[in-house]
């Protein structure tokens, strides 16, 4: 009986403690979206509209880019997938102007990983 409490309280331990790596992913994730469009916003002027919409789009290319980060040579074709989605995304949300600001200062600083 000792044995079966001991397992179930290992296992609560474990699950409790899974939760809360998937919290801190997830609060990384949001803060470095938050960071990195506010960023953009300081060098492009944009609405708040456009805020939340480039923020969504670099809210899913960091989820991608957490799983992948610490191995980007061999995950290479997927690290160049994801900065094609997001400037896909980001032409989008952006008019021509902004878009080719954005190409000029980002893309071309940024090339490598």
């Amino acid at each position: 009986m000792k044995k079966l409490i001991t397992l179930c309280v290992f296992t609560l331990a474990l699950l409790f403690s899974s939760q809360g790596l998937n919290a801190q992913s997830k609060i990384e994730i949001n803060g470095a979206a938050s960071e990195k469009a506010k960023e953009l916003r300081s060098v492009i002027k944009f609405n708040n509209t456009q805020l939340e919409q480039v923020y969504q789009a670099y809210k899913v290319y960091e989820t991608t880019y957490q799983t992948i980060n610490n191995d980007l040579e061999a995950n290479k074709k997927l690290y160049d997938k994801i900065n094609v989605d997001l400037d896909n995304r980001l032409k989008e949300i952006f008019n021509e102007e902004q878009y080719d600001t954005y190409i000029a200062i980002y893309r071309n600083e940024n090339q490598n990983p």
